[in-house]
């Protein structure tokens, strides 16, 4: 288990305060060692975390918390090194982190697909933070490219077949991302395989959440009006 506590030990169960929404404060120091070359980093006591950064109406498929906790604590401190690191070095920085977040997800039994897909999600917010001229390039590729991958097996489905020939397309545009290559792979093939779930997700949410705004009108608007979330709630914490 490469968490651990202050003196090497295995980590006991880590002591976290709720500070409301979705706040928690660590109330006590650990540290992972990194299984390909033996970096340790720490985590210190008092950091602030949202544990994992998931739109809420997607909590359905990946929750925020879970095997994935940890990882993602440490990679809210590694973030925030980067963020305190000169201007020069912050993307390199962030790199890192997000290299060390996918390997430390697969170490504490997260599917390796489901760390890929993680992975995908905070590099691209990384490329939003830090290079954002080209992160509009990667993005728009990345929204081509599901385009493509997506209406290709319909139409193959549809008895078109010959659509399939469109699918390596994204592997090609990929090529000149150079060391980024994976990630342009991965939003465009990750984001085609998810789409669906995600859409699915979105309409439910929305649905659900038009179905309690119609009970509260229905109800004569006693309560705070409802908002959308993990589960819908009205503002000052009531259900």
């Amino acid at each position: 288990m490469p968490f651990l506590d202050p003196d090497g030990a295995p980590l006991p169960p880590l002591a976290l305060s709720y500070l409301g929404d979705r706040a928690f404060r660590v109330e006590q120091p650990f540290r992972w060692v990194d299984p390909r070359d033996g970096a340790s980093f720490e985590v210190p006591a008092g950091q602030l975390t949202d544990l994992a950064s998931v739109p809420s109406f997607l909590w359905g498929l990946v929750a925020s918390y879970g095997r994935q906790a940890l990882p993602a604590i440490l990679h809210d401190t590694l973030s925030d090194r980067a963020d305190d690191a000169p201007a020069a070095t912050r993307d390199a920085v962030r790199r890192d982190a997000d290299l060390r977040f996918r390997r430390a997800l697969v170490e504490s039994g997260v599917t390796v697909l489901r760390a890929r897909t993680m992975w995908t999600a905070v590099a691209l917010n990384r490329y939003a933070e830090f290079r954002m001229p080209i992160a509009i390039l990667l993005f728009v590729q990345a929204i081509v490219s599901i385009v493509a991958i997506v209406g290709a097996v319909v139409l193959a489905a549809l008895g078109h077949p010959w659509w399939l020939l469109l699918l390596p397309a994204p592997a090609v545009l990929a090529i000149p991302w150079w060391r980024d290559a994976g990630l342009a792979l991965c939003a465009a093939y990750l984001g085609a395989l998810y789409l669906p779930l995600v859409v699915a997700a979105a309409l439910s949410t929305a649905v659900e959440y038009l179905v309690a705004l119609a009970v509260w009108l229905v109800d004569g608007r006693r309560r705070p009006v409802p908002r959308p979330g993990p589960t819908l709630r009205a503002p000052g914490g009531a259900s």
